[in-house]
């Protein structure tokens, strides 16, 4: 596992003269079994390894595992209230408030049979975001009603799909759409020619385009070139202090200014 103290060392001990979104902190061997690592709001780190959720506090380190739903397929942690686990191949979603201690398990098999949620997370209200796989539709679950919500038309081509609390994103050809909890498209973000959404976070999100890496604020549209990273990105995680971008041996962490 990785020390992720020497880790928190290494990312906060040296400050940047340049006045740039994302500052180049480290890069270390990647575990194969590590398959997400954050740091949030906070300066808390949060790393899943084998499955198993551990979190970092300066206090103590909070962990949590369930063996029997399988594996990860998404960790969902911007509420500072409380994170979601997302189980894809059993269909389970779990609540965990901010220390990792179990809220609530939902079997969305038997509750919402109608639905094959690929993809899951937490709305700023509570609620869940969930992608259909049956429908090619956003939905929302809440505990105040039996049947899903679908918001939106459904996405016939997409090459992405993520959220960021009350709001979903796909990205269809170079274009990334913004949808909000009823179903509005709210913006649109163009894109280079073949280039491909990575992670998205608030006014940030980051693309790979011929293999090389871009982070952009969509606020004042500034592009930043990740030159550090030398090979192919895999995945990106988006956090509030830090990006984390996993490649096929390595493991790359910028601080976000």
């Amino acid at each position: 596992m990785i020390q992720k103290g020497c880790l928190i060392g290494l990312l906060f001990s040296v400050v940047s003269v340049y006045a740039q979104t994302a500052t180049f902190k480290v890069a270390l061997p990647k575990p194969k079994t590590l398959t997400y690592y954050g740091i949030n709001h906070l300066g808390d780190t949060t790393s899943i390894v084998s499955n198993e959720i551990a979190k970092e506090t300066p206090l103590k380190t909070f962990t949590f595992n369930d063996p029997f739903l399988g594996q990860i397929a998404l960790y969902d942690e911007r509420n500072p209230l409380q994170q979601l686990v997302f189980y894809k191949n059993t269909q389970h979603v779990v609540i965990l408030d901010n220390q990792l201690s179990f809220k609530e398990k939902i079997n969305l098999t038997e509750r919402y049979p109608e639905i094959d949620a690929i993809y899951a997370s937490l709305t700023s209200q509570n609620t869940i975001w969930v992608f259909d796989n049956l429908s090619k539709r956003w939905c929302i679950l809440t505990n105040q009603q039996p049947t899903p919500l679908f918001v939106g038309n459904s996405l016939d081509k997409y090459s992405f799909i993520t959220t960021n609390g009350n709001f979903a994103y796909w990205q269809t050809n170079q274009t990334v759409y913004q949808m909000d909890v009823y179903g509005k498209i709210t913006n649109q973000i163009s894109l280079p020619q073949k280039a491909q959404l990575l992670a998205i976070n608030n006014d940030l999100l980051v693309y790979i385009l011929n293999n090389n890496l871009f982070l952009l604020n969509t606020k004042n549209n500034k592009t930043e070139h990740l030159t550090n990273v030398e090979t192919p990105a895999q995945t990106v995680f988006l956090n509030a202090k830090s990006v984390s971008v996993f490649t096929s041996d390595k493991l790359y962490l910028y601080q976000i200014n």
